[in-house]
């Protein structure tokens, strides 16, 4: 790229919390200048550790703050934490007049639940009691019946993504009609198995589904090179969700400042170059971005290109929400159309 010859390799966390750190690590040791679309549980402690070295993080999931405040972290979504706050809105656009929080019964939950709670009543949503399941509990029916009893119009799924696989089909099971919000990470993995209840789940996601391809045309290259690299052997490019479009993204994004950097290509070339790169492309799939601009939301001002969009889920894929608005800006507060 630009003369320069850019090695992709990989590094397995193993769902565990040390081999996260250790892949952190090597990559601070083995002249790695940038680590893309990473994607881990462990994402705390893994940032942390980058952070420490100065090494690029491009395109990390954001769900801890620690990637918030990370000064070499590049996010040009909205990333997990954040679009969270789409939830009320699409619920509110979809005519919801009330909700109530399903989460675990921890204290980290109940404050999880306050927040989203907040931003509920901001998007002018009426919060009921909090729905709370316990976390040993795998009969979800009690939880079910306590949300129908509730009042609320609907519930806000913010469980992690087995409970809320759970949740969801227990109220299929149990003929619930109402509207459930979720974030698409948390059900993308069992969404050929939902059950009755999939039509009534209302789902944000930071990027546009991937079978929005005539609203996104930018998607046909994602899965055109996606096809190549699957056909040449590589079965895990045969998986398309919105982990693999940021991933993707990733690549491209350092690729493009890679190109631009003068000289020895290091970590901090490439954090410099960072420092004063305008308008990189992402396809139309998101807006250019440049990772200096500043974006409005408290605490995440650093996402500048911090989108939500409204998804359904159709035959087991998400589709875009029907309608004129399938989303909103975060920054702007102005639906995307």
């Amino acid at each position: 790229m630009g003369g320069k010859q850019i090695e992709i390799r990989w590094c397995e966390d193993n769902n565990n919390p040390n081999d996260a750190v250790k892949c952190a690590r090597a990559a601070t040791r083995d002249g790695t200048v940038a680590v893309v679309g990473s994607n881990s549980q462990f994402s705390q402690p893994l940032t942390e550790v980058l952070a420490a070295a100065k090494v690029p993080c491009v395109g990390s999931v954001g769900a801890t703050a620690a990637e918030s405040k990370c000064a070499v972290c590049y996010r040009f979504d909205a990333g997990a934490q954040l679009i969270f706050g789409g939830l009320a809105p699409q619920m509110k656009a979809d005519g919801v007049k009330s909700v109530s929080m399903i989460r675990r019964d921890i204290a980290i939950a109940a404050e999880t639940s306050k927040s989203a709670s907040t931003a509920a009543r901001a998007s002018g949503l009426d919060v009921k009691e909090d729905i709370k399941i316990g976390a040993s509990t795998t009969d979800l029916a009690p939880a079910v019946a306590t949300l129908e009893a509730s009042g609320a119009d609907g519930g806000m799924l913010l469980v992690p993504n087995e409970a809320a696989l759970a949740f969801i089909k227990a109220a299929g099971q149990a003929g619930y009609k109402g509207p459930l919000g979720a974030v698409d990470s948390q059900i993308q993995t069992g969404l050929a198995d939902l059950g009755p209840a999939a039509p009534q789940l209302r789902v944000v996601s930071a990027q546009p589904p991937v079978t929005a391809v005539k609203e996104y045309p930018g998607l046909a290259r994602y899965a055109k090179e996606l096809d190549a690299e699957k056909a040449s052997g590589d079965s895990a490019a045969g998986i398309r969700n919105s982990t693999s479009l940021r991933a993707w993204l990733s690549v491209h994004v350092a690729a493009q400042v890679a190109a631009k950097v003068t000289g020895k290509l290091t970590a901090t070339s490439m954090n410099d170059f960072f420092g004063t790169a305008t308008n990189i492309d992402l396809f139309g799939i998101l807006p250019t971005w440049t990772p200096s601009a500043k974006g409005t939301v408290k605490g995440f001002e650093r996402l500048s290109n911090a989108q939500v969009f409204f998804l359904r889920v159709e035959n087991g894929q998400f589709v875009l929400a029907p309608g004129a608005m399938h989303g909103l800006d975060l920054n702007t507060r102005r639906p995307l159309t």
